[in-house]
């Protein structure tokens, strides 16, 4: 039996709650989530993990996206003059 919950409506619930971490829109974060998850289960023996494994890959994109959006701002704002 599996230790992580990975019935479809666990999964519904995991993509809720990183989307609304991220203040993204449900179905993009619930495409990542799944693109994450298949892309890990292709070289995975063992498939217990796989959920917590693609919560952490999500998370990963989602907070290097955060960073991309807030990067031109912190660029203009400390090439502002003083």
């Amino acid at each position: 039996m599996s230790t992580f919950p990975t019935s479809k409506t666990d999964q519904e619930r995991i993509v809720a709650v990183l989307a609304e971490e991220s203040h993204m829109p449900v179905a993009e974060v619930a495409t990542m989530y799944e693109t994450a998850r298949a892309t890990l289960a292709l070289g995975a023996r063992i498939n217990t993990y796989l959920p917590i494994f693609a919560i952490r890959k999500v998370r990963e994109i989602l907070s290097q996206r955060a960073v991309a959006k807030l990067s031109p701002a912190i660029a203009t704002y400390s090439a502002a003059p003083v």
